[in-house]
């Protein structure tokens, strides 16, 4: 190293790349919280996927609007909020991944026939509003619940044909409320 009349080396040259000595980094992260980032991340990604992947299905299998006699969707990572007019609706098919969905049947008068609904939802929930005097039946299956609001003017029924809404789930780590009008 070439040394300047006074003995010293130039600015920038010094034995650890420059005056003032090596520059630090900020502080590691604790290890906690090195050992929860991989955790957090994956858990995020995978919540990205499956958003993402429902949206993709959900362009392929929904089906109908509030107007039609039939309605599909496919919800994952979000809700939905339905509120079928058709007084002529038939069947109503809700599938959830990590997500909710609120159907509102109160518009409708009594639908000759019944309406089926058939919810399929892993660690989903839905709420389901139905008009004063409805008759519910419903087939649960899975880890979770189905229940009527206490107090609600909605009647559980065991007559599936004569049933004004009939639930059909398929449920894991999810549930289904029945509601009566607000």
């Amino acid at each position: 190293m070439p040394l300047d009349g006074a003995g010293s080396t130039p600015l920038g040259l010094g034995r650890d790349g420059g005056q003032a000595g090596p520059m630090t980094t900020s502080r590691p992260l604790p290890p906690a919280v090195r050992r929860v980032l991989p955790w957090l991340l994956g858990w995020w990604a995978l919540q990205g996927a499956v958003a993402l992947t429902g949206r993709l299905v959900a362009r392929r299998k929904n089906e109908g609007d509030e107007s039609t006699a039939g309605i599909r969707r496919v919800v994952a990572v979000g809700g939905v909020q339905l509120r079928p007019t058709n007084p002529e609706l038939a069947r109503v098919r809700v599938d959830l991944v990590m997500g909710g969905a609120e159907l509102d049947l109160t518009a409708l008068p009594r639908v000759p026939g019944g309406v089926d609904l058939t919810v399929r939802a892993l660690m989903g929930g839905m709420g389901v509003r139905v008009p004063a005097g409805w008759r519910v039946w419903w087939a649960f299956r899975g880890v979770g619940g189905i229940g009527i609001e206490k107090g609600a003017d909605v009647m559980r029924t065991e007559d599936e044909r004569g049933a004004d809404l009939r639930v059909h789930a398929d449920v894991l780590f999810g549930g289904i409320g029945v509601e009566g009008p607000r």
